[in-house]
């Protein structure tokens, strides 16, 4: 049988650059701190239940790599679990537009920095949906990085370009996993940290065990561990 496609239709991506921050970010916490106004900026941060910490992330139909993918038989992207369910309900996908929309403002990196010092003790997970828009976006992710040490950062990307534009820029909080493009398929290689897809159904060394756990990760944290060179998904 067919695996169904997502609801939701993929836009035209801009080719507008989101801009690359160069501000004094403690000088500009000064000003997202006061009336909620990082949360304005940014559209805020999600709480899944999944997980044991905030998350952030834009529609999966704003996916540069993605939409590409989408449309070709076999990869993980066919039937991208954040194009359908709940993510594809109106509300939700308003909420992920804004996200996006808010990456254009000057402010958005001090913005996610006071945000992520404020609601993060210890880990953070970027992109539950969506994926990096270029190297600005990446190199203000990296701001962002170095100024919540204490937290521990996930990003998952399949913007294989980008990674590479900036890998001698990455601090050891931001772990970076570069995904694989096709079910089944084998990790990139070209990466020390990475993810991957299965369609095996049972749990096994190195897969993630959440569809074991309630759908929670539990006690493990090996998708921020950047010691832990691939992580495996179940296909969902």
């Amino acid at each position: 049988m067919a695996r169904s496609r997502s609801p939701v239709g993929l836009p035209v991506i801009s080719d507008v650059e989101v801009p690359l921050y160069l501000g004094d970010v403690v000088a500009d916490l000064r000003i997202v701190s006061r009336n909620r106004l990082a949360e304005v900026i940014t559209g805020g941060l999600s709480f899944p239940r999944k997980m044991p910490c905030p998350s952030w992330g834009i529609s999966a139909a704003r996916c540069r790599i993605g939409q590409a993918l989408a449309r070709r038989e076999g990869t993980v992207c066919q039937d991208c679990y954040a194009m359908k369910g709940t993510y594809g309900f109106p509300a939700v996908q308003a909420k992920l537009e804004e996200r996006y929309r808010g990456l254009f403002h000057p402010l958005w990196t001090p913005a996610m920095v006071f945000l992520v010092n404020y609601y993060c003790d210890h880990y953070f997970r970027l992109f539950d949906s969506g994926d990096l828009q270029g190297v600005n976006h990446l190199r203000n992710i990296i701001t962002l990085a170095r100024h919540a040490p204490h937290v521990q950062i996930w990003l998952p990307t399949r913007e294989y370009e980008v990674v590479r534009a900036c890998a001698g820029e990455l601090p050891p909080n931001l772990t970076v996993r570069v995904s694989g493009h096709e079910v089944d398929g084998p990790p990139p290689s070209w990466w020390p940290t990475t993810s991957t897809v299965t369609s095996a159904t049972e749990g096994s060394e190195g897969v993630c065990p959440a569809r074991d756990q309630e759908n929670h990760c539990g006690e493990c944290r090996a998708c921020w561990d950047g010691g832990i060179a691939n992580v495996a998904y179940r296909l969902h």
